[in-house]
């Protein structure tokens, strides 16, 4: 797995040996005899530069089933392109992966937006973003102020985000049926709202979001986007027929 990671770090130009013996504690033969190994699993390839590795396409392969437990990639995917394509902004599906959000699925309309994670697999601390707000919400008392303690001295120094504007979106959530992201100092001229996805026991699956610019959100455009994510949302667990339900 550190293999992985560090070529991951080093990007598209690829990892070469040293870089490994920079990064991990092993000889040069064990480092070797890894890269053979991982080359002839399909998880490295060879780089165009000659002596580097980078990722290989069979992890393309575990993502894809790793990103769709119980299938919900694959029935959300659709419905966010729909959105994208109607009503032109960014949206993202997002899920709980310990302390962290992780983008499973993002689908860019005619208004394209940044966001906090770049692209599918990219992941906030729990507490940043709209969509973690929705997640969060649903958890135990416990469970979240755990989470929430953990992540904070991350939130104030990295994001400008405070406990208490979480709890205060939160409450919000709880309240109105949707959730905004607390206002921290990462991406001031955006803005958005999120929805869960919720098992039958009220626990939450995901996350559907919408990332857009301030200046787009008028009032009628933002009940749009409500009602849109609201209609998916409702469709999805629906055509799923108890396949997103937590045993």
């Amino acid at each position: 797995m550190q293999v992985l990671q560090t070529t991951a770090a080093c990007g598209y130009r690829g990892a070469a040996v040293d870089d490994y013996m920079d990064a991990l504690e092993l000889s040069r033969p064990t480092i070797y005899r890894l890269l053979k190994g991982l080359r002839e699993q399909g998880f490295l390839r060879a780089s165009p530069i000659r002596g580097r590795y980078l990722l290989g396409y069979e992890l393309l392969v575990l993502g894809s089933q790793a990103g769709n437990g119980s299938g919900l990639r694959d029935l959300t995917r659709p419905r966010l392109l729909s959105l994208a394509q109607r009503l032109g902004d960014s949206f993202y599906l997002f899920a709980l992966d310990g302390f962290s959000a992780v983008c499973l699925e993002v689908q860019n309309g005619k208004y394209p937006v940044g966001s906090f994670v770049r692209a599918t697999g990219g992941r906030v601390p729990l507490g940043v973003g709209q969509a973690s707000i929705a997640l969060l919400a649903y958890l135990s008392k416990q469970e979240r102020e755990s989470i929430l303690a953990h992540n904070a001295q991350q939130l104030e120094h990295e994001y400008g985000i405070s406990l208490q504007a979480i709890n205060k979106e939160i409450d919000h959530l709880l309240q109105v049926g949707y959730a905004r992201g607390a206002e921290g100092s990462h991406l001031p001229e955006y803005t958005g709202l999120a929805t869960p996805i919720l098992d039958h026991s009220g626990h939450p699956l995901g996350a559907m979001s919408c990332s857009m610019l301030k200046s787009r959100l008028s009032e009628e455009h933002k009940l749009q986007v409500l009602q849109g994510m609201r209609d998916e949302v409702v469709e999805l667990v629906q055509q799923a027929h108890g396949l997103l339900y937590i045993e």
